[in-house]
């Protein structure tokens, strides 16, 4: 259709409503919000200086989404709302959709139009009515044989489960929609790629890589025909992702390149576009700031902004941001405030990720008691559903911290008692050693465990120790690592006791004898 209309001279396209709205609708579909809206001010122009022009739909009226060409225009403006993260604006659209439906017009655009009222619903963080409404456009579309909205509507139907924290139902929502889709004895059709790509990001969470890889990689060949792109960017994104947890960088940077292709507007909510950040979150990963940096400074965000919903990532990542500059109350103070918004709309994922970073947040800026606490709690909620890669992917800082949670002294021994929270750190603590990363300490070949080493020293003591053998005096230590005199004594004092030293020297010799030192 985009050929097509491209082939006609633009004058004729703005003059003649339904042609330019279906350039408008070829924007919205491929996420290119502010080209979209400029069409749809076309549209609407066109309308009132031709009127109604004759319009026979070839497949009949009730079939046609062009016919009524007010309600459509309104749906559009809706998943233009959509698109920038205005859930009031994409609910007062719908309903102005639906307000202009006649008795002649099918049932297709009334779904369109609930649709975006139950997307409304999810971008303003009602996420049980989100569902109610998603669930029921599925049930609508399926019964009237519409594959393809169905398929959609249950791609974010399980997005939105993925964020309350239930993977199993998302699980369960994209192999729905995959059979939707799917004859024996036919080829599948292209919209089975979004049911293979959300079921990808499940697979990838619980830390089933290989399936994953082979769900993402369908779900993005089957992807690419479809006019319909974000899910095709989430799609190489979730490629990305395992790519860089198996250590392909370079693989991890191409699949997000070609990310940046199908979902070129970086204008577009980061809720719906999961590029941008992930780009940068990958590179900081690596020790690349530089991209981060740049992102939440063009977003205008302030760790002292109340965040919002649509907005998270993007918050998230300027967290991981403060924390990369040691700056971690900061960090902590922003992560208690997007905590506090997770949990009053039961967005389970959300509050995971949130006490993962607040927890080595905490543990920068000292506070080992609250860091076990939130470490604690994190694993609480994700224990029941097997969230695993939102602790694996913050790589040697997060699995110093389950390491002293797995050998705490008796009051975080009792946080953690329960079986659910217990065998989900034992899950943790073999799959960081998988990656090469040991939660637990263990004597170096030839070595011996000195006395007193009763539990592993964390990352920030570790760097306290070495700061000791170069000799630095407690002042010195404290402007280096950017923290308070009295921190300093704490991680000082944990240092010896670990180490079952009397004082410094012999502290930093038995560190040197473990390899601990080089």
């Amino acid at each position: 259709m985009a050929r097509w209309l491209a082939a006609l001279p633009s004058a004729v396209v703005r003059s003649r409503p339904r042609l330019c709205f279906g350039q408008a609708l070829t924007a919205l579909l491929r996420g290119r919000a502010d080209e979209a809206e400029s069409l749809l001010d076309a549209v609407e122009r066109a309308s009132d200086s031709a009127g109604e022009e004759p319009y026979e739909p070839s497949v009949g009226r009730a079939a046609s989404i062009l016919a009524n060409l007010s309600a459509v225009t309104a749906v559009a403006r809706a998943d233009l709302a959509r698109l920038r993260g205005d859930p009031e604006g994409e609910a007062a659209f719908a309903r102005q959709a639906l307000a202009h439906l006649t008795e002649q017009d099918g049932m297709q655009l009334g779904s369109f139009a609930r649709y975006h009222l139950a997307m409304a619903d999810w971008l303003g963080g009602r996420l049980d009515e989100a569902e109610r409404g998603l669930a029921e456009v599925v049930a609508d579309r399926s019964a009237a044989g519409e594959r393809y909205l169905a398929v959609r509507a249950g791609y974010d139907l399980g997005h939105l489960q993925q964020a309350q924290g239930r993977l199993g139902a998302a699980l369960r929502t994209y192999q729905y929609g995959l059979e939707r889709v799917s004859e024996p004895g036919h080829p599948p059709l292209p919209a089975a790629g979004m049911a293979h790509v959300g079921m990808a990001e499940v697979l990838y969470e619980r830390d089933e890589l290989a399936a994953a890889l082979e769900h993402a990689t369908a779900g993005v060949a089957l992807g690419r025909p479809l006019a319909y792109t974000p899910a095709l960017a989430t799609g190489l994104v979730t490629l990305a992702r395992v790519r860089h947890a198996q250590d392909d960088q370079q693989g991890a940077l191409d699949a997000l390149d070609q990310a940046e292709g199908a979902m070129p507007d970086p204008a577009m909510v980061d809720l719906l576009n999961p590029v941008p950040t992930q780009r940068a979150r990958l590179l900081l990963a690596s020790g690349d700031p530089t991209a981060a940096l740049r992102l939440t400074r063009q977003g205008g965000l302030s760790p002292d902004d109340q965040p919002d919903y649509p907005h998270e990532r993007a918050y998230l990542l300027l967290a991981r941001v403060l924390l990369a500059e040691r700056t971690p109350g900061r960090a902590v103070a922003l992560l208690g405030r997007l905590h506090a918004l997770a949990a009053a709309q039961g967005r389970v994922s959300s509050a995971i990720e949130v006490l993962a970073l607040r927890a080595l947040s905490l543990e920068a800026a000292g506070d080992d008691h609250g860091a076990l606490a939130a470490l604690v709690e994190a694993l609480r909620l994700a224990a029941p559903e097997g969230h695993l890669r939102v602790f694996l992917d913050e790589g040697a800082p997060m699995a110093g911290l389950l390491g002293r949670l797995a050998t705490s002294p008796a009051e975080a021994q009792a946080a953690a008692a329960s079986p659910l929270v217990r065998g989900h750190l034992d899950r943790l603590v073999q799959a960081f050693d998988r990656q090469g990363l040991a939660v637990l300490a263990r004597p170096r070949p030839g070595g011996a465990m000195a006395p007193g080493l009763v539990e592993p020293l964390s990352a920030r003591e570790l760097e306290v120790l070495s700061l000791l053998a170069d000799g630095r005096s407690n002042q010195g230590i404290a402007a280096e690592l950017v923290i308070s005199l009295d921190t300093v004594k704490r991680h000082v004092s944990h240092v010896l006791d670990k180490l079952g030293a009397a004082n410094r020297t012999q502290a930093v010799s038995r560190a040197r004898d473990l390899g601990l030192l080089r």
